[in-house]
């Protein structure tokens, strides 16, 4: 018998489901394979469903719809035009909808395949081995319908230096707060700062599109101050009503090569009465790749202020045990981009469980980004993450929306099964 919230998360994956994807196309030269597909689409209420045969049928059918496909089913191997061939096409046709490949290939085959499609900027959101296993394609429909940073009101821009650097003086850099949930307790116990420039003209800018030129233009320094000191004013009146809170902040490794700055960030941080163990310094591991005497000083001083340390997108480096042995950080933060396709990727699931194992038998506190379905939560909990934040439990949002998605967090007492209302309460 379903309990009353397993029948609220089947209801709310249904309708973001629904909302998501109305049109599918499914290519593959196996035809037993497309009707069943077909028919498991039309089972979810999918109101427009066509099959092709190939990548050349595939586009025709494209562009006699003019493009309008929510969700593409795609073989790798096939005659006339294969899958390989196919992505080159939907690149130059802009397809921005999700993308799953299903084969019966190599695993070295299709991860080519994968890395094809992302360097064609397609959205690849999962791959399928032969035969179609519909609880599997069920997780990949639930993650196609989370909620992308497309909606986030971001904006795209040019900038100048001179833009940047009057824009910094100006106060216009604003942060924005991801909360960091204790799997243990699974009630908050910190935020990632993040930040973003609400700049006059053109609206809320994403960090990344200002961050490399601050770091490439020398104002990457001026901008970490900035949103630093705003991180501590923040800080400050949290304090004053929640314990054991913990606030993470990007540092980049140009910041810590100014022998100065363990100094000038503790006197911040003292001044304003603060423990200086409820900060996080990050630094994101393929940014530690050259060899630099002056970081590992700056880091080992933090670390003795009193400070923690954080070693974030772990695994995306080439290098990473030796960071691990190198610097002495306090917390491992397993990338997003290995948990989120944890449940349906091997590798993925391989990855995120040696990051794991390896954090644990260091000692590390570890964090786990991405999290954006119970199934990713019951993994990472499962291996013993001690946190996790993702979009199953809120987007990056201000300060101000951030106090009232924790007293609305607080009231449902850890039962995160109403995961759906938080995800609307992060909208």
């Amino acid at each position: 018998m379903m309990t009353p919230m397993a029948e609220l998360s089947e209801i709310s994956d249904t309708q973001d489901q629904d909302e998501a994807i109305r049109s599918v196309l499914i290519v593959d030269d196996d035809p037993i394979l497309c009707a069943v597909a077909e028919s498991y689409f039309q089972n979810r209420g999918i109101a427009l469903i066509r099959t092709a045969e190939n990548g050349a049928q595939a586009l025709e059918t494209l562009d006699a719809n003019s493009g309008n496909f929510d969700f593409i089913l795609c073989d790798l191997n096939m005659p006339k035009m294969d899958g390989v061939q196919l992505f080159r096409h939907l690149k130059q046709r802009d397809f921005a909808g999700p993308i799953v490949i299903i084969s019966g290939e190599q695993e070295t085959i299709v991860s080519l395949a994968e890395d094809l499609a992302a360097t064609h900027e397609l959205n690849i959101v999962a791959s399928l081995r032969k035969p179609l296993d519909f609880g599997k394609l069920d997780q990949v429909i639930a993650k196609s319908a989370i909620p992308v940073p497309k909606h986030t009101g971001l904006q795209t821009a040019e900038i100048t230096r001179d833009d940047l650097d009057r824009g910094i003086k100006a106060g216009e850099m604003v942060v924005y707060y991801q909360p960091k949930i204790e799997v243990a307790t699974r009630k908050i116990r910190g935020a990632e700062a993040l930040v973003r420039w609400n700049h006059p003209d053109k609206g809320l800018i994403s960090p990344a599109q200002f961050v490399p030129l601050a770091e490439q233009c020398g104002l990457i320094t001026d901008l970490t101050i900035s949103v630093l000191h705003k991180v501590i004013d923040d800080a400050a009146l949290w304090m004053k009503f929640r314990q054991n809170f913990r606030i993470s902040i990007n540092l980049s490794v140009d910041v810590l090569r100014d022998l100065s700055f363990p100094d000038k960030l503790a006197e911040w941080i003292d001044d304003a009465g603060l423990d200086r163990s409820v900060f996080v310094l990050e630094v994101t591991e393929s940014r530690l790749l050259e060899k630099d005497t002056v970081p590992m000083e700056v880091f080992a001083r933090l670390r003795m202020m009193g400070f923690d340390l954080s070693i974030d997108d772990f695994g995306t480096g080439c290098s990473n045990i030796e960071h691990l042995k190198e610097f002495p950080f306090s917390e491992l933060k397993i990338d997003k981009s290995f948990v989120k396709e944890s449940s349906l990727d091997p590798r993925a699931c391989a990855s995120v469980e040696m990051s794991a194992a390896l954090g644990k038998k260091l000692g590390l506190r570890l964090v786990a980004e991405g999290v954006e379905t119970v199934i990713d939560w019951e993994f990472v909990a499962s291996l013993g993450i001690d946190e996790v934040q993702g979009f199953l439990f809120g987007k990056p949002m201000p300060f101000d929306k951030l106090m009232e998605w924790m007293f609305d967090f607080r009231s449902l007492n850890g039962n995160f099964s109403y995961y759906p209302l938080l995800k609307s309460l992060s909208r």
